[in-house]
């Protein structure tokens, strides 16, 4: 992702392009793996040695609220942050705790289509995530 590509998710938020914003935007972007903030924080703290841990859980949790990103809870009751908006379900490795992206039309569809028909008593559902845990052969 180029800078102006950054630049346009973040103002399209509704935020204001700093440069800290875009270094911890393209971090985040650029990992395959639903960082903790924690190691965001190590990622651009080798460029930016005047980041601080704190102004990397504010910047995550403010493009949270304007969302440009989501996060979500791993079974070790670690928060992790992942930049694809687009409905999506992830594998989970049990034996590494790594978590990966997988997507499938069809079972997207499966599922969109199930709770059209099958409504929840008063819910309304807006998203999907399926968690298919087992082991990397």
């Amino acid at each position: 992702m180029d800078i102006e590509e950054i630049k346009h998710k973040i103002t399209k938020g509704g935020l204001k392009f700093t440069h800290q914003r875009m270094v911890i935007y393209e971090e985040l972007t650029g990992s395959q793996n639903h960082p903790t903030a924690e190691w965001v924080y190590e990622q651009v703290r080798e460029k930016n040695p005047s980041i601080s841990l704190g102004t990397v859980y504010k910047t995550l949790d403010t493009f949270v609220n304007a969302g440009i990103i989501q996060k979500f809870v791993d079974n070790n009751g670690v928060m992790r942050f992942d930049a694809i908006l687009e409905a999506h379900s992830h594998l989970y490795d049990k034996e590494t705790n790594e978590i990966r992206d997988y997507r499938n039309k069809d079972l997207e569809s499966l599922l969109k289509k199930f709770f059209d028909n099958n409504e929840i008593k008063d819910f309304e559902v807006e998203d999907i995530s399926v968690v298919i845990k087992g082991r990397n052969k």
